[in-house]
C-alpha cells in the first residue's frame, strides 16, 4: 500500500500532539502484530472465536497450502470457512493469510478468484527485492457484505520483507459482483468528485468493525490529517488511491496514513444515504433484492 504524502505547513504539530494517543492503535484495534511474526503458519493458533477443524478442505486446485481455522459461519444467504493460506516463496518467509472459502452451488469460481487473490498478497515484488528475501505476512479477513449480488471482503494486517525498516500495515478490500465476477471498486460506485468529497470529510464517522486503524477517540483528528488541508497531494486525486469495502450499514472507506501516526492506513465510514447522489449504478449492490 502507498503511503499518504508529506504534510504541509504546521501538520507535524498535530501529528505530535496525537502521536501519544495513537501510537499503538493500529495494532491494538485491528489485532495486527506491529512486528514480523515468527510463529510456524504451520501450528496455527486459533482466535476465541474460531474451532479448528481436523479436515483441511480443498478451496482451489494444485493448493497445497490452505488449512481450515474455523467451522462453518452463517452469512446473509450461504455459508462459509476460514481458511488460511500458508505457502510461502522461499525457506525464510512465513506466511499465514486468512481468507473465506464459499459452500453452495455456483461458488468455485468465486473461490477460485479469492483463492488467487490471497496467492498475490504472498508474491515478492522481484522488481525490488531479490527472489530469497524473506517475506513475514500476517493477515486476518473478514466478510462483511454477503448477498445475492456481492461479496464483500476484508483483509488487513502486518507484512514485513527483511531488510525493510519496518513492518507495514495494510488493508486490501475485495468486492465481487455475484453476476459478472469482476472486482468492484469506489470508482465503479460512485463519482467521488470534489462534491463527494467534501460529504465525506463533513460526513464520515468511525467505523466500529471488523477493522479500525485508530481509536475513536483520536478519530476526529485523523479524520482531518487526511484532507487537502493537510496534504501536498488530495488523496482522492490520485487513482485507486482509496479503497473501500461494503457492509449493511455503509461503506468503508480506506486510504493510506502517515507511518509516524501510529498505522499505515486510515478507515471512516459514511452512510450509504449520504452519498446516494453520487451512486452511478442503477441498483444498490447493498440491498439484497
Amino acid at each position: 500500500m502507498n503511503y499518504l504524502h508529506f504534510s504541509k505547513r504546521t501538520a507535524a504539530i498535530l501529528f505530535s500532539s496525537v502521536l501519544l494517543l495513537t501510537l499503538s492503535s493500529c495494532s491494538h484495534n485491528s489485532g495486527v502484530s506491529s512486528s514480523p511474526s515468527s510463529s510456524d503458519p504451520r501450528s496455527i493458533e486459533p482466535d476465541s472465536t474460531q474451532t479448528p477443524s481436523e479436515k483441511p478442505l480443498q478451496p482451489a486446485p494444485g493448493s497445497g497450502a490452505a488449512k481450515e481455522q474455523s467451522s462453518g459461519l452463517k452469512s446473509a444467504a450461504e455459508t462459509y470457512k476460514i481458511l488460511v493460506y500458508t505457502e510461502a516463496p522461499n525457506k525464510d518467509s512465513s506466511i499465514k493469510i486468512q481468507y473465506p472459502s464459499f459452500s453452495g452451488n455456483g461458488f468455485d469460481a468465486l473461490n477460485t478468484l479469492i483463492y488467487h487473490k490471497v496467492q498475490s498478497f504472498a508474491k515478492i515484488d522481484t522488481s525490488l527485492f531479490s527472489s530469497d528475501t524473506g517475506l513475514t505476512i500476517d493477515y486476518q479477513t473478514a466478510v462483511t457484505l454477503q448477498n445475492s449480488k456481492i461479496v464483500s471482503i476484508v483483509f488487513w494486517g502486518s507484512s514485513y520483507a527483511e531488510g525493510g525498516a519496518y513492518p507495514i500495515n495494510n488493508l486490501v478490500p475485495l468486492n465481487i459482483d455475484l453476476q459478472s465476477l469482476k472486482e468492484i471498486t469506489l470508482k465503479d460506485l460512485y463519482a467521488a468528485n470534489a462534491d463527494f468529497e467534501k460529504v465525506f470529510f463533513d460526513k464520515a464517522f468511525f467505523p466500529e468493525n471488523p477493522i479500525t486503524s485508530y481509536d475513536k477517540t483520536s478519530f476526529p483528528v485523523m479524520l482531518k490529517l487526511q484532507s487537502p488541508d493537510y496534504q501536498t497531494i488530495d488523496p482522492f486525486s490520485i487513482p485507486d488511491n482509496v479503497s473501500c469495502f461494503l457492509k449493511p450499514d455503509g461503506i468503508v472507506l480506506s486510504m493510506p496514513a502517515v507511518h509516524a501516526t501510529g498505522c499505515d492506513h486510515f478507515e471512516a465510514q459514511l452512510n450509504y444515504s449520504d452519498i446516494q447522489q453520487f451512486y452511478l449504478l442503477s441498483q444498490n449492490y447493498w440491498e439484497n433484492k
